[in-house]
């Protein structure tokens, strides 16, 4: 049954008249008393674009900061799609948004690009943050003046509270790719390179934990050679592999966890070793799928970038829209495996 004018005055104990011009931005509310129409208006699934109009007053309208870590990441582009289907379902909200991007875990840039934001006077930040001490503390002292801050794709450090994470439990997105290499070693001794963006990055640091985690664990017969952190760049990743390769011969397994990916692979593929070495990605760039449907990467491991950016600002924005929060501090996204067999 639809709901009418009736159904939200009688719910808010006030008039109709007084519904009336709290949803059309008439005089003769307080704020107060218009706010909570509109939040009760929408609890009850009141059509939503009347509540939009006022909603979308100037009185209403607020900025997110949107500050992330993904130039040059081919990965970030479903997170992207994800953030700006989420700008346009909460723009009738009176939600604006700056977007900033920076290349890799750099601090001295995303301390740089923070402040940036703060100068245009934000009411919220989503942000996928590098793992300082400096980066918890702006997080922190945001908190501290009422400006919520939510931590996409990668969090910080674990005692820092904050308004949300939404992304993927990382240790244990470690341990399938770990796992998934054990299986394939089949108890043979097996050499492991292991590529990773940054130590900066916290998700990345987890990966790393929950790959190593389960070879200590489960499969003593894998060595892992080399951790290398290529920055989240091709050419970077392209120049650390094709000089491991070089100088270790040995090498039978490659995980690449973080991006670069496609430079790291372009190495190998020029290495032309002998002997087939296995690879595990992370995620599903352009390059990993290519790599998947020919053979050459034999599964990458996934975990819904486009949710993670989504869920970030949507939440937030409604927060700020209706100050209700998500009924969870942590919004853990899905992990998947995909093989050429399961595209």
């Amino acid at each position: 049954m639809k709901v009418t004018i009736r159904d939200i005055a009688e719910a808010a104990n006030v008039s109709r008249g007084t519904v009336d011009r709290a949803l059309h931005n008439r005089p003769g509310v307080s704020l107060e008393v218009a706010e909570r129409i509109i939040e009760i208006a929408r609890q009850m699934n009141y059509e939503p674009d009347m509540t939009a109009r006022v909603l979308a007053n100037k009185r209403y309208k607020k900025k997110i900061g949107i500050l992330l870590c993904s130039e040059g990441n081919p990965f970030f582009e479903d997170v992207i799609l994800g953030i700006e289907d989420a700008l346009r379902e909460v723009e009738p909200l009176g939600i604006q948004a700056l977007i900033r991007k920076i290349k890799g875990f750099h601090l001295k840039y995303q301390l740089e690009a923070i402040e940036e934001l703060m100068k245009e006077q934000i009411s919220g930040l989503v942000i996928t943050p590098v793992n300082a001490p400096e980066i918890a503390q702006k997080i922190r002292e945001l908190e501290e003046q009422n400006i919520p801050v939510a931590t996409i794709n990668t969090d910080i450090i674990s005692d820092i509270e904050h308004f949300l994470y939404v992304g993927c439990n990382y240790v244990k997105s470690g341990n399938v790719a770990g796992g998934f290499l054990g299986l394939l070693s089949n108890g043979q001794k097996e050499h492991v390179a292991v590529v990773i963006g940054s130590r900066m990055a916290m998700a990345q640091v987890q990966r790393l934990e929950g790959i190593l985690a389960v070879f200590k664990k489960e499969y003593p017969n894998i060595t892992v050679d080399a951790v290398l952190e290529n920055e989240d760049d091709d050419q970077e990743s392209y120049e650390m592999m094709k000089k491991l390769l070089k100088e270790n011969p040995d090498i039978t397994m490659v995980c690449f966890a973080s991006a670069g990916v496609k430079g790291g692979l372009q190495a190998i593929k020029d290495a032309n070793y002998r002997r087939r070495i296995r690879i595990v990605t992370y995620d599903l760039t352009e390059a990993v799928q290519e790599n998947l449907k020919s053979g050459f990467v034999l599964a990458t491991v996934c975990q819904e970038p486009y949710q993670q950016g989504y869920s970030g600002v949507n939440a937030l924005a409604r927060y700020l829209a209706y100050q209700t929060r998500p009924e969870k501090r942590i919004i853990e996204t899905q992990i998947f495996v995909l093989t050429k067999y399961n595209l």
